[in-house]
């Protein structure tokens, strides 16, 4: 019975069948995932932030500083444009339209699904698709990943300092990382298969925080900001990895599907500015709708573009 051999075929599939898999076990049986610890802490949101962390610091050994200019030039173009985006189209939906938005689009569900990114579902697809350059730049796109990003964007709209301790808190373990595989190569290849291990953890983690009948009774409003998302991010994206990069779009298109972690954004911007409070329950929803639906069409989209982009260079 080749169940991994099935899995793999999926684009993404190490995080996507478990991410899937933990949400109809959560939707149908919340209960399951609350049982207690170990089981709460490994397989629910109470652990992302560790697996996060553990994959961060395992990708990291795999970055050789050698290819590190290389590196930052790939990942440092998308995340750059990610964030120029978000706060360009962040602030302009702001002004347009205030905190209660339109169509039952609020600005805090706009603004966490603009600026999300999932690194997991990223390193799954570069796993089969990418190259080593593509891979090492896991560690950079989590500094984009983190909540910390959309709530500086509405924080700032609304007055409120940003934090930068955040930032410095998703670095250190990726340099630490660094540093160790760099140091030894022996460390390197012991942590070569660690990102692989993690994956289905993570996947699951972000998929016991989902409940499918609360994102699909949003359907509609879920649907709205997921094509405005890939409107207004997914194609300039790839348009900006084609011109400036030369290279096929497909690491920027896997970049562009939203996290699991994006759905603390409300209540995290809440917390910070209690005129986001109404609008919470929603927005999560929303965000929800969002995750299912970029983590299944994005890898396919990945996949399109790695073909065109092998076939182009077999060309050449």
């Amino acid at each position: 019975m080749n169940i991994l051999g099935s899995v793999k075929k999926i684009p993404g599939g190490l995080l996507i069948v478990p991410m899937m898999l933990a949400a109809v076990v959560n939707t149908v049986f919340p209960q399951f995932f609350q049982m207690g610890d170990p089981t709460t802490a490994l397989f629910t949101s109470k652990g992302t932030m560790v697996l996060i962390g553990m994959i961060l610091l395992v990708s990291g050994t795999q970055l050789n500083l050698r290819k590190l200019p290389v590196t930052l030039k790939r990942a440092g173009v998308h995340c750059l444009a990610r964030v120029l985006i978000a706060w360009l189209f962040g602030w302009t939906f702001v002004q347009w339209f205030g905190v209660e938005g339109f169509a039952g689009i609020s600005a805090v569900a706009f603004i966490a699904v603009l600026t999300s990114c999932n690194p997991g579902l990223y390193m799954a697809l570069m796993n089969s698709y990418g190259d080593d350059v593509d891979q090492a730049a896991f560690g950079i796109l989590n500094l984009i990943a983190v909540p910390v990003i959309p709530v500086m964007i509405l924080n700032s709209a609304s007055g409120v300092g940003i934090d930068y301790l955040s930032v410095l808190a998703t670095l250190v373990p990726f340099l630490i990382g660094i540093l160790l595989g760099n140091l030894d190569g022996n460390i390197q290849k012991m942590f070569a298969p660690g990102t692989v291990i993690l994956l289905p953890f993570l996947g699951t983690s972000f998929g016991s925080n989902i409940d499918l009948g609360v994102a699909f009774r949003s359907s509609l409003s879920g649907l709205l900001v997921t094509l405005l998302f890939f409107i207004l991010c997914l194609l300039p994206l790839i348009m900006i990895d084609r011109a400036l990069l030369k290279r096929p779009g497909y690491a920027a298109a896997a970049t562009c599907s939203v996290a699991g972690l994006s759905m603390v954004v409300p209540a995290m911007a809440a917390g910070f500015n209690p005129a986001y409070a109404p609008y919470v329950e929603s927005a999560i929803a929303q965000i929800a709708f969002a995750v299912i639906l970029t983590s299944i069409t994005v890898p396919y989209i990945v996949k399109r573009l790695a073909g065109k982009g092998a076939s182009t260079e077999t060309a050449h």
